[in-house]
């Protein structure tokens, strides 16, 4: 059942989301378009866009897959707009880049992009998922950023870089406050660990079939080593830190996750079972 709100005006916590997007939005129109150098253009570059631009089209699906898992929750769908939308503006930016340099983008590419199967039917888990992708895709593209010559392109990319994270404190914000609103606040907070512990996984299918993480691994100019290392990292301090608990490192969250769910259980156990 979805949570009763009183006042919108004032519980919303989309206001204050749109507030942030809207300092931080950059403009389409304003991109310096004329100004590409194809001197610092080569194949694999147009090779790693065309992977970027690709994975960034799931976001169609992952929107109809969240407005139908969340319909009830008025906060978090008017937020999802601001997502959609923002979301949507990284592949068009992309596409765009191509086309200035004569590399055609055909609509078949648009449609294939677009069809993944929603990963989950459980709120807690999608919304975990996204803070996981939207930090390793702002981390990629740093180092992504760190690598490209073509300054046009070093723009865009700083640009996605920057939705990408401040998409990533909106999934967190909406996770704590579905976590926190849920029946069992303590089964959702297990939910949520065990769902980044998964993708933080190398070798996990988790890591395998996730767009984002699929992405990651067949780009040619990143140090995969490198943006692995750093966006686990940094999942880890903020699941963390979203779920008030100590987790040393990557390695130490299964560990975690194992202590808390041992304690969920005991907690739960009928008297004459002790």
């Amino acid at each position: 059942m979805a949570h009763e709100l009183e006042d919108l005006s004032n519980q919303l916590g989309y206001y204050r989301l749109l507030e942030s997007s809207e300092r931080a939005r950059w403009i389409f129109r304003e991109q310096p378009w004329d100004e590409i150098d194809t001197s610092k253009v080569t194949p694999a570059l147009i090779e790693d866009v065309k992977i970027a631009a690709y994975a960034e089209l799931t976001t169609f699906s992952a929107t109809a897959a969240f407005m139908q898992l969340l319909h009830d929750d008025v906060d978090f769908t008017q937020w999802l707009s601001v997502w959609f939308y923002e979301e949507t503006k990284h592949p068009l930016a992309l596409i765009r880049w191509l086309g200035r340099l004569g590399v055609p983008v055909a609509q078949e590419f648009i449609h294939r992009g677009r069809r993944i199967t929603p990963m989950t039917h459980s709120p807690v888990e999608m919304l975990t998922s996204n803070i996981c992708s939207e930090i390793a895709a702002n981390t990629a593209y740093n180092q992504f950023a760190k690598t490209v010559e073509e300054p046009v392109l070093v723009q865009i990319v700083k640009d996605l870089a920057r939705d990408e994270m401040r998409h990533s404190v909106g999934f967190e914000f909406y996770c704590k406050q579905t976590i926190e609103r849920s029946d069992d606040p303590e089964r959702e907070r297990l939910v949520a660990l065990r769902t980044a512990w998964f993708l933080l996984q190398p070798a996990s299918d988790g890591v395998t079939q996730h767009p984002v993480f699929m992405t990651l691994l067949k780009m040619h100019c990143l140090d995969i080593a490198e943006v692995e290392r750093r966006y686990r990292e940094h999942i880890v301090m903020r699941i963390a830190k979203m779920l008030e608990l100590d987790i040393p490192g990557p390695d130490a969250f299964f560990e975690v996750y194992t202590e808390l769910k041992k304690r969920y259980r005991a907690e739960r156990r009928p008297a004459h079972a002790t």
